[in-house]
């Protein structure tokens, strides 16, 4: 599992095939609740070498079936998957299969019909050899999809052969729309000119110069530069596509990143049995709309995959959303289907329930178990703890809890409800990454550093040394001259240069005794500016939450509202005023903390200062205003916690610890704060005390967290 720190800034092409293949869909005035999907995933490529076939595309197509057909009650008579899992040749994500969905799809779709289309596979470029005011590309390169028979370039027809062209995608969907259905298009793929290649990650990217000569792309790009036929879009190409036409249609689309990012496939969930393969932008939105009670736009969805990204300590990819109907529902659904209900199922393996790890059911959470009799659903007949977490079901055993002894056995065909969510291990995972050339003693000290009675004694709690870099979260890179700390997956290369993320905290320090006690500490720092992030982030996609104590925060930049985008986060620079404008949006007083994480992994508590009340009364707004001094830009989080209001006031300002490099104690909070259940839970995950590792829904519902991410620039 990654907690991904990296900012990587590669050069990739613009974003204008993923713009052209999303930008169709018509909403009809009365939408069905019919539904269609055709799902595509390329993971072998016939014709390409073997070190770039994918693994997840596959394992993607299933997971979206199982989301679109148990979750939004598609008939999986109407879902088509062309993949390799199906092994029937008819299946398989060739040229001809998916051409033939696609006319299918135009001749059978009809008014108000749902139509989703999901690709996830390779993508690239190659020349664009009849540019015209109709078919603008800047760069002189029309965008690919790969299917599984696509090969490499063919000089005498001037294209590669069988791969699908981003215009050959607008005609097939512009069939589909034009028979009044709403087409919701999913990309999880990459698309041109620099590889990029983390620990644990792949990424979904064949760059145009394996696919295509050099000297095509190069004779491409110099066409275009002395021709005047996009001379007027040239500025688009870092974002949006230009507004042709096409993008002028009612449309919402989703895919992966923005122009200058690259996106990846490795293997999820983070922790459990079954882990394998998948898209992140895949696995997310799963993981999202999986848990998710009530509708959301398509706008809220592509932030929430912002935020969860942000939580786990991403600062790139950045998905996006295109189109005028951004702002409509997911699936054009104003009222989900409801969620089917957590089950006790006898197996092979003893007792189970149909829910995972993607629906938020961790390993040793507890769930109550209520009578499967008729008029009895309300009474509890015992309670379940989670033994093993998979990602759609897990195993469950008696347990005793509230008072209550184990019941045995427990019943089959229970229904669940939990009433316990675990945690789990907050520990940030480090490996060593040493140079061949670096002196083993100095190694063996590091190391020895890193092993858990050292650890102890130097009361590091959340810090844990792994065997491997693919298991890593951060590693301790280790030369001949000094070592570093750097994000697991921090390296990139573009366009041939390698591009490392550098912090001022985490810049190389020398090989002596004082670096050797700074490294326990920082690393204990950085755990707990990431599990705070974390909690934030996941807070509003618990299968517990509720969140009646809610606040409404937002950021102002100058005095102006920011509003952004889902194209882009909030960029601030030196000197700029920020101010946090927070109104209680509930029914009942709340008692509000701020907290700033900088890009160093220091948390300041912005409110309250010493000596304010904290407590915000219903409908109560109050702001709250700084200067940005940029002097470590980068990635800077806010962290919002509302927690209804008691006798006491309660704050988390204790939270706050200094940036990397300047190592302090902790402040000490007063009893009322971490006493409270979700303070009892923030203590464990930040200071590996406190007497329990998650929280209990009958107190989880009093509390509300929201992280805000906006990127600082000198």
């Amino acid at each position: 599992m990654f907690s991904l720190n990296l900012f990587l800034r590669t050069s990739i092409a613009a974003s204008w095939f993923l713009a052209a293949i999303i930008s169709h869909s018509a909403l009809a005035d009365e939408p069905t609740a019919r539904g269609q999907a055709l799902l595509i995933g390329c993971t072998k490529y016939d014709n390409l070498d073997a070190s770039l076939h994918l693994e997840g595309p596959a394992n993607d197509v299933e997971l979206m079936n199982e989301l679109l057909c148990q979750r939004f009650g598609f008939s999986s008579e109407r879902v088509v998957s062309l993949s390799e899992s199906s092994g029937r040749p008819e299946l398989r994500p060739t040229r001809a299969n998916m051409e033939r969905e696609f006319l299918r799809l135009g001749r059978e779709a009809i008014a108000g019909e749902q139509i989703v289309v999901f690709l996830a596979g390779h993508g690239s470029q190659q020349p664009n050899l009849n540019p015209s005011e109709d078919d603008p590309e800047p760069d002189g390169l029309d965008e690919l999809f790969l299917p599984a028979d696509v090969h490499a370039w063919n000089g005498g027809i001037g294209r590669v052969p069988n791969a699908i062209v981003d215009d050959e995608l607008h005609g097939w969907l512009k069939a589909i729309e034009q028979r009044r259905a709403a087409v919701t298009v999913i990309v999880d793929s990459c698309h041109s000119g620099t590889m990029t290649r983390g620990v644990g990650e792949r990424v979904r990217q064949i760059p145009p110069g394996l696919l295509v000569p050099e000297e095509e792309i190069s004779q491409a790009r110099k066409r275009v530069s002395h021709s005047s036929v996009t001379s007027d879009v040239e500025q688009t190409r870092g974002g949006r596509p230009p507004e042709t036409e096409m993008n002028r249609l009612p449309l919402v689309a989703i895919y992966a990143a923005q122009a200058s990012e690259v996106t990846v496939e490795k293997r999820l969930p983070a922790e459990g049995p079954d882990r394998k393969p998948h898209g992140l932008l895949t696995y997310t939105l799963c993981q999202i709309l999986s848990r998710q009670d009530n509708s959301m736009t398509c706008r809220e969805l592509v932030r929430q995959i912002q935020t969860h990204y942000a939580g786990a300590g991403r600062s790139t990819p950045t998905p996006m959303i295109e189109g005028r109907q951004r702002d409509r529902e997911v699936f054009g659904l104003t009222v989900w289907p409801e969620q089917s209900r957590i089950q006790l199922t006898k197996t092979s393996r003893g007792t189970s329930i149909n829910a995972g790890l993607l629906k938020g059911i961790t390993q040793n959470s507890i769930l109550a178990v209520y009578s499967p009799g008729p008029g009895q659903s309300d009474q509890i007949v015992g309670y379940a703890r989670v033994q093993i977490a998979r990602t759609l079901d897990a195993d469950v055993v008696p347990c005793q809890e509230d008072g209550r002894a184990a019941t045995t056995p427990l019943p089959a065909s229970g229904r669940c409800g939990l009433v316990f969510a675990d945690a789990g291990d907050l520990r940030l995972r480090v490996a060593l990454s040493i140079d061949p050339q670096s002196d083993p003693d100095w190694v063996q000290r590091f190391r020895q550093r890193l092993q858990p009675e050292s650890l102890k004694s130097q009361q590091v709690h959340l810090v844990q040394l792994v065997q491997t870099e693919a298991e890593a979260d951060w590693l301790l890179r280790i030369g001949s001259a000094g070592v570093s700390l750097i994000p697991a997956e921090s390296s990139a290369v573009g366009d041939g240069i390698a591009v490392q993320k550098t912090i001022p905290g985490f810049a190389s320090k020398p090989l002596n005794a004082s670096t050797e006690e700074w490294l326990a500490p920082a690393l204990d720092r950085i755990a707990r500016a990431a599990n705070l992030k974390s909690i934030a982030a996941n807070d509003n996609t618990s299968a517990m939450m509720t969140h009646p104590a809610q606040i409404d925060v937002q950021l102002e930049r100058n005095s102006t509202p920011q509003s952004p985008d889902a194209l882009e986060r909030t960029i601030l620079g030196n000197g700029d005023k920020i101010t946090f404008r927070v109104k209680n949006s509930g029914s009942f007083p709340v008692d509000v903390t701020l907290l700033c994480i900088d890009s160093e992994y220091g948390i300041t508590a912005l409110y309250p200062q010493e000596g304010e009340i904290n407590r915000l009364e219903p409908e109560n707004t109050f702001t709250v205003s700084s200067r940005v001094v940029a002097e470590s830009p980068g990635i800077e989080h806010l962290v919002a916690i509302a927690v209804k209001s008691n006798r006491e006031v309660i704050d988390f300002t204790c939270l706050a610890q200094p940036s990397l490099d300047s190592l302090r104690t902790r402040g000490v909070a007063g009893p009322a704060s971490l006493a409270s259940p979700l303070g009892q839970l923030l203590q464990h995950a930040m200071f590996a005390e406190g007497q329990t590792r998650g929280i209990k829904r009958a107190t989880v519902n009093a509390h509300s967290l929201q992280l805000l991410t906006w990127e600082t620039r000198p």
